[in-house]
């Protein structure tokens, strides 16, 4: 035999598979097309020139490499629904005469046309888009569209050789698959695991135990650190959990149905839950991934849409005043910094709405009691503890509030003080009230208050603070900071005058060495709008991958559930079950393991929700009822694009079980 023969068989193949095959190619050409995209994005100089061009580049960066990622995982994935599907056909050949370096040399030609037509359509395809999505990103970061049509050619290169090698991979794996089964193995491979499956109640116990703490962990955890370091066990734990219940602990519950008698022995129990033992073993792994893949898809889309939407908020929350300084200097220097900017703006002609000037003092502190020392043990857990003036406090809120040189009013970030009397550098202070927190953002609602928590002491006047600020001193020594000013100013004016107006003081800055820092909202607009937009693109482009991925395991599912339900749904009819009843129950037992998955991804994205509430707000994102809408808005319509997919598929389903029954 030479190798036409080979290389036509390999093509009749492809064609006499094309059920199985077809889907499997799209997906190909979408992942490679994808990749392109994306690579060829972050190769693309024009967004490097764009405002905040860096951060896009860099999100895009680590878009390709998750991509590419998921190209090994997926693809090797799901041909391996396609080698136990062709199984049978393999052993044919083999007991026709054709050796396993027969069968080795068709999937050599089988896979070299899939790799051809997918990297060829895949490239083709992603060049003509490539255009579309950079017009896309230029239109989320509000910048000139550039240069006109681009080819990377370095992207095309990377992308044929990654692809490359990974439908080299699969060949090696398909055909060790192959060579290592026994001829009777491949005639029987779509029913090896007709046996009654075991209960696995350790495995059930692990994933019982394994979700269970991914879920007390996402609910329970309260402070923003342990957030951070406990995401990623939590994420892995309820990943465990998932795979270990879909494959163990369904498979226990089922047979424990079995044993309850009266529930049973009915017809329409009897039936779906034996069905559903088996399909639970043969499909568990793909179940759970499926789950997976839907909680992913909905986690990365809502937070992204939620930053995307809440942009202006976040904004406005990061930076409350349109212009911020924050000065460590004496109180001359700090007044003629302040005389300047008010020169600077009269030149550039614009108006103060609104002028907050505070002085204050962060101290980095611990608690004992009602006992607030420096912060000196590196075991003991700090807090910021910020004292500032009642006139200060009246002058951000607005408010009259009159204070005693013994008496305080405390307002508490993120933390709780519990006791009405404050001790401080051996000075006792009533506390008089506790009022809300009434610094949201700005240099006041300091990094580290944003972390761990913080708490806003203020005092009866500069005399008492000037007081505090000396014994200060006296016991941190030369490691001690020193009263800061903390201004802001709302103004009358555009954008642009406002922008001109921050860099020609960040020129005075420079030039006269005050010790400052300045921040403009207009100037980090469109940095921030940047690195929110990039992450909302790549949310957006990931999604789309985790639904294609999902969309076709659940092809292959109803295409190997189909073949597999011929033999039972003949069965069944011989044994006096009506076709009604027949189609009744194989309808209840998919409906039930179908949207198994998107039940499962819905709880745990629910669980999910505190924990990344949290996360999100170490970014300034405190819309807690925004992100619970977009997190509702996206499970609703991947609920509906789910249906969709159920009832497209489901007709192939009934369609190989028609034909096989009629056959």
């Amino acid at each position: 035999m030479n190798n036409g023969f080979y290389a036509r068989l390999a093509f009749d193949n492809l064609k006499k598979n094309r059920k199985i095959y077809l889907p499997y190619i799209l997906t190909c050409i979408i992942t490679i097309t994808m990749f392109y995209i994306i690579h060829s994005l972050y190769m693309n100089e024009s967004i490097l020139a764009m405002h905040g061009g860096a951060q896009i580049q860099y999100t895009l960066s680590l878009g390709a490499v998750i991509v590419a990622i998921f190209a090994i995982i997926f693809l090797f994935y799901t041909n391996s629904f396609i080698i136990k599907r062709r199984k049978k056909e393999f052993g044919l050949f083999n007991v026709l005469g054709m050796e396993k370096r027969h069968l080795g040399a068709v999937l050599i030609f089988e896979t070299l046309y899939i790799g051809i037509i997918s990297i060829v359509l895949g490239l083709v395809f992603g060049v003509l888009l490539d255009r579309l999505m950079y017009l896309i990103i230029a239109r989320i970061l509000r910048s000139d569209y550039g240069t006109g049509f681009y080819i990377s050619w370095k992207s095309m290169l990377i992308t044929f050789a990654l692809f490359a090698v990974i439908f080299a991979l699969i060949y090696l794996y398909s055909f060790i698959k192959v060579r290592i089964s026994q001829p009777i193995e491949l005639l029987k491979g779509e029913n090896i695991g007709e046996k009654e499956p075991k209960t696995r109640r350790v495995m059930a116990i692990v994933g019982t135990v394994c979700l269970l703490a991914g879920y007390i962990m996402a609910i329970c955890t309260k402070d923003v650190v342990m957030a951070i370091e406990l995401f990623f066990v939590a994420v892995i734990l309820v990943i465990l959990g998932t795979y270990f219940l879909f494959t163990a602990g369904s498979i226990a519950l089922l047979k424990w149905l079995k044993k309850r008698k009266k529930y049973y022995y009915k017809t329409n129990h009897f039936t779906s839950v034996s069905g559903m033992t088996y399909r639970m073993k043969q499909n568990s792994v793909g179940l759970a991934s499926i789950c997976i893949l839907a909680t992913m898809l909905l986690v990365t889309i809502s937070t992204t849409s939620s930053f995307m939407i809440g942009r202006d908020d976040l904004i406005a929350s990061r930076f409350p005043y349109d212009f911020s300084a924050q000065a460590n200097a004496t109180q001359d220097a700090n007044d003629a910094m302040i005389n300047d900017i008010h020169s600077l703006l009269d030149d550039n002609n614009l108006t103060i709405k609104q002028e907050v000037a505070c002085r204050y003092l962060p101290i980095a502190a611990t608690q004992n009691g009602n006992l607030i020392s420096m912060q000196k043990d590196p075991v003991a857990m700090p807090f910021l503890l910020v004292v500032m003036t009642v006139d200060n406090y009246n002058n951000i809120t607005g408010e009259k509030k009159t204070l005693a040189d013994t008496q305080m009013i405390l307002s508490e970030n993120k933390m709780s003080y519990e006791y009405d009397v404050v001790k401080l550098f051996g000075k006792e202070y009533s506390v008089k009230e506790k009022v809300n927190a009434f610094v949201k953002d700005g240099f006041l609602a300091n990094g580290t208050s944003r972390l761990v928590g913080g708490l806003y002491a203020i005092v009866a006047d500069d005399t008492e603070l000037n007081a505090i600020y000396e014994q200060y001193k006296l016991e941190y020594g030369e490691n001690a900071g020193s009263i800061q000013l903390s201004y802001g100013l709302n103004l009358k004016g555009d954008e642009q005058k406002q922008v001109d107006f921050f860099k020609a003081f960040k020129d005075i800055l420079q030039q006269k060495e005050y010790n400052a820092i300045i921040i403009s909202r207009a100037a980090q607009a469109d940095s921030y709008m940047s690195i929110y937009g990039g992450l909302f693109f790549l949310g957006v482009y990931l999604s789309v991958l985790f639904l294609m991925a999902t969309i076709l395991i659940i092809y292959y599912k109803q295409i190997s559930e189909g073949y597999e339900d011929k033999k039972r749904f003949d069965i069944m009819q011989k044994v006096g079950m009506s076709y009604a009843e027949v189609k009744k129950s194989i309808n209840s037992q998919i409906l039930t393991i179908f949207f198994l998955p998107l039940v499962t991804a819905g709880i745990h994205v629910a669980f999910a929700f505190p924990m990344i509430n949290k996360l999100l707000g170490m970014v300034a994102l405190t819309n807690t009822a925004l992100f619970a809408l977009c997190s509702l808005c996206c499970f609703a319509i991947f609920s509906i694009i789910y249906v969709v997919v159920y009832l497209l598929t489901a007709k192939v389903y009934y369609r190989i079980v028609k034909n096989a029954n009629k056959n």
